[in-house]
């Protein structure tokens, strides 16, 4: 039985669903106990859904940030790829423990986990 999930989030966090359905997707395995480990890497446009002054109420949506929020509360791990992140918005304050890397350690976060999705 796997252990371990990775979800990388490659979209933004609003206009589509997708980001949402990953955070949450992330901290649903978690909390349930379906896997004792459950990661989130931001790559691409995903990266976005890391920055702090989100104002999802404006477009009436559900808060991405909060998203990161709860599953930083359930300690989960939430990682940025910072290159990514710059390339589309330069330097950012981004939300609670999000944690900045760079490719070369997305990568090795993702070969340490049972199982890999992507939203």
């Amino acid at each position: 039985m796997a252990e371990s999930i990775v979800v990388l989030i490659s979209k933004p966090p609003y206009g589509i669903e997708e980001a949402f359905a990953g955070l949450r997707l992330s901290l649903a395995m978690m909390v349930s106990g379906v896997v004792e480990r459950s990661t989130v890497i931001l790559i691409g446009d995903g990266t976005l859904n890391a920055v702090a002054s989100q104002n999802p109420i404006a477009i009436g949506m559900p808060s991405n940030a909060e998203a990161i929020t709860d599953l930083d509360d359930f300690e989960g791990e939430i990682y940025c790829v910072e290159e990514d992140l710059r390339e589309r918005i330069g330097d950012i304050e981004v939300v609670g423990n999000v944690q900045m890397v760079n490719w070369d350690r997305a990568r090795e976060i993702i070969k340490e986990h049972d199982l890999v999705t992507t939203f």
